[in-house]
């Protein structure tokens, strides 16, 4: 019981110590500088630069990897609200999120992805689903082939993988989180209940 004792303990301090505080930077309002786990993936874009863009509907971030799949940096989507968007790129590698609710338009000049400016579309647009594929200018195929948590390829030529997040952060993801904390109060509770029966049974 005791190692059990042990692994439970360890299973809350990573949720406490890690899960958390890994939400209050992502949730702040500066610059995130940290690779943050995807917990909601609602898309991807490439620009003329071969760079991959995914964004984490949870976080409300858009994470930049290079072309082998490095992480470069994170910036925040701005004025979602926690409301469903969709995210696309111009000829000019300027990132455009769309606010699926009112149809409100917010752009991330390639120059300054700190900078935006934002606009209401009109009524004709047609809103996408979070795309699964993406063609860029140069006719190369990308794709993303992972199911819970994504991982994107690149489908011309020979294929490859380029981006996916390690198992620490994957482990680290909301909903595995949910299973760790679940598991460490099952295990906390079978303790419990193990030392009451033991005292039960001695008498005291």
């Amino acid at each position: 019981m005791k190692i059990i004792k042990k692994i439970s303990d360890f299973l809350f301090i990573t949720f406490f110590l890690v899960f958390i505080p890994g939400m209050g930077i992502a949730w702040a309002d500066f610059k995130i500088k940290t690779e943050m786990p995807i917990n909601g993936f609602a898309g991807f874009v490439v620009d003329s630069h071969q760079n991959i863009y995914i964004v984490d509907s949870f976080y409300a971030i858009i994470q930049k990897y290079d072309r082998t799949g490095n992480f470069i940096k994170s910036f925040r989507v701005k004025d979602t609200s926690g409301k469903p968007f969709h995210l696309g790129i111009d000829t000019r590698d300027n990132i455009i999120v769309t606010r699926q609710t009112d149809r409100k338009v917010t752009v991330y000049p390639s120059s300054d992805r700190e900078k935006s400016y934002s606009f209401y579309a009109d009524g004709t647009i047609q809103m996408k689903q979070a795309n699964t594929f993406f063609y860029t200018r140069n006719h190369e195929k990308y794709a993303n082939l992972g199911g819970r948590f994504p991982a994107i390829w690149k489908l011309s030529g020979t294929k490859e993988k380029i981006v996916e997040q390690s198992f620490f952060l994957r482990l680290l993801s909301f909903p595995l989180m949910i299973v760790v904390i679940l598991t460490a109060v099952i295990l906390k509770l079978m303790v419990f209940i193990v030392e009451r029966w033991k005292k039960l049974q001695s008498g005291t």
